[in-house]
């Protein structure tokens, strides 16, 4: 059995297009705050734009980790367990994916650079965005994948090397520090594309391979 293809695009797209969003954002952006606004401005959306496309991507990656770990659960109190996963990880990344898009809204509302923090504070002091878009929320996306992750490696879906190298590279991008996040974005585009590529084997005693629906 093989698992569907666009399953096995999301696992590949997700660390891939977050990572061109984190190179164009700390190697492009923040490094050249001299940068002019008409390089600047398609630097910021093409940044937030391949995040956003990355965030989607790993959603789909978070939706069948969920299911594979789910089906292999063997009680009502597991299943339970991973779907609290599931569930608090899809809050992340829609807090992460709300958060590009409001960063888009400031780049197309500002007419230079200087212009975009005043922008952004007048939006950060709406009720709630500061602690749910850009507090501690969003970092849960990639939490909740890289349980769920363990999860299957646990119960053999997946090898215990993919989940262990997501787990680490996770880590480093939630460090916020730039050669960090690269590195830990470089090792996702490792894990995930090898994990899913694992799930088409065939099965072999003691190892259960789950295909998404």
């Amino acid at each position: 059995m093989r698992t569907a293809a666009p399953v096995r695009t999301a696992f590949v797209a997700a660390p891939v297009f977050l990572l061109l969003g984190v190179l164009g954002m700390k190697l492009g952006w923040k490094a050249n705050p001299d940068m002019s606004w008409t390089v600047a401005l398609p630097l910021w959306t093409g940044a937030h734009l391949a995040y956003i496309v990355g965030n989607l991507a790993m959603f789909a990656v978070l939706a069948t980790l969920w299911t594979w770990s789910r089906r292999s659960a063997r009680s009502g109190v597991e299943r339970g367990a991973v779907t609290a996963v599931a569930a608090v990880g899809a809050v992340g990344t829609v807090a992460m994916t709300g958060q590009m898009v409001i960063d888009l809204i400031v780049g197309f509302r500002a007419g230079q650079r200087s212009e975009m923090k005043a922008i952004s504070q007048s939006i950060h002091d709406l009720p709630g965005f500061e602690a749910f878009f850009y507090g501690t929320v969003p970092a849960l996306g990639l939490a909740g994948v890289a349980v769920l992750a363990i999860a299957v490696a646990v119960r053999r879906q997946a090898s215990a090397w993919t989940a262990a190298v997501f787990l680490v590279g996770s880590v480093c991008i939630g460090t916020g520090i730039t050669a960090l996040m690269i590195a830990g974005g470089a090792a996702a585009c490792v894990a995930l594309p090898a994990m899913v590529r694992g799930t088409a084997t065939e099965s072999r005693p003691g190892h259960q391979v789950a295909v998404a629906a």
